[in-house]
């Protein structure tokens, strides 16, 4: 399985499983199995990204997204 770390720019993935020290609150804004997920930014240190889920733009590190584990589309 692939994490949400591995996705590039402007690609699109499903969310497959959430296991993060942070699950409570990205369940609570829809990081949900089945939900589409897209990544819109990155970036300069590539340490901070952001994505598109369900009309809302989040930024998160990727020490809290190498847990999400992901199916490209």
């Amino acid at each position: 399985m692939k994490s949400l770390n591995d996705l590039k720019i402007n690609e699109e993935a499903i969310i497959i499983k959430v296991n993060t020290k942070i699950k409570q609150r990205l369940t609570d804004i829809g990081f949900v199995k089945g939900a589409k997920i897209k990544l819109i930014l990155k970036n300069f240190g590539d340490n901070m990204r952001a994505y598109k889920i369900k009309n809302t733009v989040i930024a998160l590190r990727l020490s809290d997204t190498k847990d999400i584990l992901i199916k490209k589309l």
